[in-house]
């Protein structure tokens, strides 16, 4: 049967070396000065607090149709193509998506919301969660002032237990701290590419994704699409998707194209 009793977390719940990590890591993320500092070290130091087997943290953006989308993922403890598999294949069946409150911070435990038998017989499950050595899960949505900002997700082996209250009450004292500084690192830095950086202004204007502006990048200095392949260690045909989507979002038809675009804006 389903857990469904939602317990109320307490500061107070959580105790000695735990707290201390917990701080630590708090005044780290606060420190941090840019996206890709906070997206490099985040999940290394989330374990100090919270010990898990496999983690993974995104950002949200508001999709083409006004849904939110959860995109540039980082994980630890997986395989690039096993983070891809999820975001373009398991996303869709994940069975927790729809507790997903994406406009204020909020945690949970998977088995909190889905009978357990019913979970374990789920493509997600069988397919990429038992793969992988993982069975409990849980997630923290991030936002501020009522924006979605991403969210941070950790997964443990059966044998190591579910995550307890005093981990989840951790989990979202860390998810406030990580919400408000990563709102403010996105804003500023919407600021300044819009001043700085014409083509960095197209790529907001645009809703270009922090993915597709990369390959938009790479494209513009002539590289191939096996060369960037290579260098983001994804595949050819996930390149071409985000190529195909850079066209149909800057309304051209090929690199020509694409090309005069950028000289128009510079």
């Amino acid at each position: 049967m389903t857990n469904t009793t939602h317990t109320r977390f307490n500061p107070d719940e959580i105790h000695g070396s735990r707290w201390s990590a917990l701080n630590e890591c708090a005044l780290w993320i606060h420190g941090c000065g840019d996206f890709a500092t906070l997206q490099a070290g985040l999940l290394d130091r989330v374990n100090q607090v919270i010990s898990h087997r496999a983690s993974m943290f995104d950002i949200a953006r508001a999709g083409t149709h006004g849904q939110t989308e959860f995109v540039s993922p980082v994980a630890r403890g997986m395989a690039e193509d096993q983070l891809e598999s999820y975001y373009e294949r398991y996303a869709a069946f994940d069975y927790t998506l729809w507790s997903f409150d994406v406009h204020n911070v909020h945690v949970y435990r998977d088995l909190d919301l889905v009978d357990v038998e019913r979970r374990n017989a789920t493509p997600i499950y069988q397919e990429w969660m038992k793969p992988l050595g993982i069975y409990y899960g849980c997630t923290a949505t991030l936002a501020h002032g009522g924006t979605s900002l991403g969210s941070l997700t950790l997964f443990r082996a059966r044998e190591a237990g579910d995550f307890s209250d005093e981990e989840l009450e951790a989990l979202r004292q860390l998810a406030r701290h990580l919400s408000l500084r990563l709102y403010g690192i996105l804003a500023q830095s919407t600021a300044q590419q819009a001043c700085e950086n014409p083509l960095e202004a197209l790529i907001s204007e645009l809703e270009v994704l922090p993915r597709e502006a990369e390959v938009l990048k790479m494209m513009l200095a002539g590289k191939t699409n096996r060369e960037m392949a290579e260098e983001l260690y994804i595949s050819e045909s996930t390149v071409k998707k985000h190529v195909n989507a850079l066209y149909h979002k800057l309304g051209v038809k090929n690199r020509l194209g694409l090309m005069a675009l950028v000289r128009e804006q510079s």
